[in-house]
This record gives C-alpha cells, structure tokens and sequence, in this order.
C-alpha cells in the first residue's frame, strides 16, 4: 500500500481524478478550463514515468496503474465523442473492447487467481495508446470549435480537411493496431492465467 503514496503513483492517479473535470467542463462549455484540466491530465502521462525513472520510485503496482489510468481516460473521452455523435461508433468499440479486456484481466489475476504478473509495454502497444490519445484530441478539437458559433466556418473547413487527410489515415493505423494488440492479448492472458508466461507486452 506504501507504493501506491509514491510521487509517481500519486500522479498517474491524478490522471484518474482529472477525466471528471475535463469532461464535465466540455460539456458546460467551459472550454478553458476543459483545455487546463486536459493539458495537466496528459502532463501527468509524461511526467509520472519521468519522475518513477529519476526519484528511483518504480513500483510494482506503478507499472499496473499507469496503463489502467490510461485506459481510463481513453474510455471516457470516447464516450463523451460517442455521446456526441463525433466518432464512428464502430472504432471507439474496437478500442472498448480491448480496454476493456484488459482492464478485466486485472482483477480475475490478481484477486481471483492471486497470479503476480509484470507489465511491460512494448512499442506497437505504447504507441497504439499513443495514437488514441492524439485522436481524442483532435476530435474534442473539433468537437471545442463545433459548439463556438463564431468557428463555425472554421469548423466545417477544418473537419473535412481533417477527416481526409490526417483522421482518415490515423484511424487506419489505430485500427491495424488494435487488431494486432487485441490478438496478441488473448494468448498472453491465457499462457499467464496457465502459469506459463508472467509479463503483458
């Protein structure tokens, strides 16, 4: 319980803490107080691992939380674009489904099975969150300009320009990439589950 009071810990649960503001400032259309809460929130992405790696304060239960708060935040920035009717439904069910898998994993290890595991992300998963987190982005951009009436031009400009040269191509990786985590999970957990394997990647 000690690890989880670590500077590190403590930030990436400030990630956790900072999806409820974020979201309930967009929708009041509170737009600059959405944007502050949401810099510091993915601040904390940077700086929770920067810090674990320079105060020596890696932990055990560090390297679980930080993907969970990810996960998390993904979760809940694609619900409020699902809500809003901003994202194609089926890619934010994609991602749900993979998040939601492995958030699940969790608990049916740890608590169900008592099963230790590691951690330990590889590129392709690091940077398939890391493509959600810039696609989140750029649809609460547009999601921001669509509800400024003087942006409004702005926005149809921008979201077709957008769509067809930056989202478009995004959303294609991150697709290919969710499939390839999504089938490479599935064995990982069951050889884990086994006693055959101890690490996520």
């Amino acid at each position: 319980m000690k690890q989880l009071f670590l500077v590190p810990n403590l930030l990436t649960l400030s990630r956790i803490f900072l999806i409820f503001p974020s979201i309930y400032f967009l929708e009041k259309s509170q737009f600059g107080l959405a944007v502050f809460c949401i810099i510091i929130l993915l601040h904390t992405d940077f700086f929770d691992g920067y810090l674990a790696r320079k105060l020596n304060q890696t932990s055990d239960i560090g390297a679980i939380l930080d993907p969970v708060a990810d996960k998390l935040v993904v979760i809940a920035f694609f619900t409020h674009l699902l809500m809003a009717n901003s994202i194609a439904p089926f890619y934010v069910y994609l991602v749900f489904t993979r998040d939601i898998l492995q958030l699940t994993s969790i608990p049916i290890l740890l608590i169900w099975k008592k099963i230790q595991f590691k951690v330990k992300p590889n590129k392709i998963a690091k940077i398939g969150t890391a493509l959600n987190f810039i696609i989140i982005g750029l649809y609460e951009l547009s999601f921001i300009i669509s509800k400024v009436p003087e942006l409004l031009d702005l926005y149809y400009y921008q979201v077709e320009l957008m769509n067809q040269f930056v989202l478009a191509p995004l959303l294609l990786i991150s697709i290919l990439i969710e499939f390839y985590i999504l089938f490479t999970f599935i064995p990982r957990f069951y050889q884990i589950y086994k006693g055959s394997h101890d690490t996520f990647e």
